[in-house]
């Protein structure tokens, strides 16, 4: 009986040390790598909110949005948790106006109230009077869903380990004719991520507006969805906030908001030329969506 007592204490241990062990290389990233911001506890009716960034014609969009920080700094109640550099639109969403952003960022307020009464005042139109068009979006951040995340990708990966599922990276490229449709024809757009190499290349952050779509589509989606999240488990990355979309501007609407992080430039690259993204993509059917990939520049505020 000491014996048995002693392996289950044993195996708490080891289940325990795993998880911690997996939490911190995600909190890892997310800090030295993403620059992100989020703190892992805050105050359940804290309200997120994401905004897209179109710069003035000729302006550097790093120094704007280093504008609209300090500008916010200067404000109670406002915090900065990610700035990023849009590379392009990568999916356009059909109920906002085509806009080629520059830049997406993600704040956070103690609630849902002391938002409206900051976006209501001068000194919010002062920050985001640093910029030609923007367009916000809120978040009701899930504090337990996205502590989650992590553990979750954890449980995937072994039950991918246990089913022997073969590895999915190193990537293979695609031949030409294997490539999807939307793959094919956006060589252009994933050039432009050449630009913003000085930035930094170990990160690429993907902002998603997610409406659903049929019951067929949603199916659908499912299907893509389950073979990203085990490329995810495999390579320690994914999520970093996810939660209910909240319209605060226009009439679009949509279920939920997905910043999905990627290691690395190249590895964004090699993914979306990839016989594996291009074999499961033609299965990634939202009803909406407006995703824009990011490269982050919080650490240059």
């Amino acid at each position: 009986m000491h014996t048995l007592s002693i392996l289950i204490a044993l195996a708490a241990a080891t289940v325990v040390a795993a998880l911690t062990w997996q939490h911190l290389r995600y909190l890892k990233a997310r800090r030295e790598v993403v620059h992100d911001r989020q703190p892992l506890l805050y105050p359940k009716q804290t309200f997120h909110v994401v905004t897209f960034l179109k710069a003035h014609s000729g302006e550097d969009i790093v120094e704007s949005v280093r504008k609209l920080q300090s500008t916010l700094a200067s404000l109670e109640n406002a915090q900065l948790i990610y700035a990023g550099q849009a590379a392009f639109t990568a999916l356009q969403s059909k109920q906002l106006p085509e806009v080629d952003w520059d830049a997406v960022v993600l704040t956070a307020y103690p609630s849902r109230a002391a938002y409206d009464a900051l976006a209501a005042s001068p000194g919010y139109s002062a920050a985001l009077g640093h910029f030609d068009r923007h367009y916000s979006h809120g978040l009701q951040r899930r504090r337990g869903l996205n502590l989650a995340i992590p553990l979750l990708l954890l449980g995937v990966r072994l039950r991918d380990l246990l089913r022997r599922v073969p590895p999915r990276t190193p990537f293979r490229p695609a031949a030409q004719e294997q490539l999807d449709d939307r793959t094919r024809q956006a060589p252009e757009r994933m050039a432009r991520f050449d630009a913003l190499r000085p930035l930094g290349e170990g990160a690429v952050v993907v902002v998603n507006l997610l409406r659903d779509g049929t019951p067929e589509q949603r199916a659908a989606n499912r299907a893509y969805g389950l073979q990203m999240m085990g490329l995810f488990a495999e390579n320690a990355h994914g999520p970093m906030h996810m939660g209910r979309a909240v319209t605060l501007e226009g009439d679009a609407r949509f279920n939920a908001v997905a910043i999905v992080y990627y290691p690395g430039i190249d590895y964004f690259l090699q993914m979306a030329r990839s016989t594996f993204f291009n074999g499961i993509v033609g299965n990634k059917q939202p009803g909406d969506t407006l995703a824009i990939p990011t490269i982050p520049i919080t650490q240059r505020l």
